[in-house]
């Protein structure tokens, strides 16, 4: 996550050099751009500089970008993906997005779209994180409201019981009142 009044981060994942250096450059007024040529690579970026958009190429060497798509999702559900291809096929790109991804762009992307397509996926990224730190928080104040009327039942139940106590022993205590009363009347 970006520092407040910094650069955005996006991490450009693609195991092609040209078009990894073409978004780093096209990205680099506007964002903090981190690039990785392998998958392996860009997933210890993502980890170690959370960074609010990630563009992944789907077809490298090694883990593809349905899987690292896959694992990046098992880590992080709030940073959009931008799943970028240069082999637009439908099938691949339902799976990207049943799987997660937020965008599918095709190779040659359009240079004055991108920053565009990034911004929007950034604007994504703060929502996604916004909701998950009210679904947090709502989930604290539920466990927290969840002890607190435990606390009460508890309280009731001993209320409850001294309640009978206190009938159970004044019912005798009466009794002996009133024969000390009796008692006392006689001397």
């Amino acid at each position: 996550m970006s520092e407040p009044g910094g650069k955005r981060k996006v991490l450009v994942i693609d195991d092609e050099r040209g078009p990894r250096e073409s978004l780093r450059i096209l990205l680099k007024r506007g964002y903090e751009v981190a690039t990785a040529e392998s998958f392996d690579a860009g997933f210890a970026v993502l980890k170690s500089q959370a960074p609010d958009v990630v563009i992944l190429d789907i077809r490298m060497p090694g883990k593809n970008g349905i899987e690292g798509l896959r694992e990046i999702r098992g880590v992080d559900r709030d940073t959009a993906v931008i799943i970028l291809t240069g082999y637009g096929d439908l099938r691949t790109a339902r799976e990207a997005i049943q799987i997660g991804a937020n965008d599918y762009i095709c190779k040659p992307f359009d240079a004055n779209e991108m920053p565009k397509i990034v911004q929007q996926n950034i604007d994504r990224t703060d929502r996604n994180r916004a909701q998950s730190r009210s679904l947090g928080e709502l989930h604290r104040m539920n466990e927290e409201l969840t002890r607190q009327v435990s606390e009460r039942e508890r309280m009731a139940a001993l209320g409850i019981a001294s309640s009978q106590l206190v009938h159970d022993i004044s019912n005798p205590l009466t009794i002996v009142t009133g024969y000390l009363d009796l008692l006392n009347a006689e001397l």
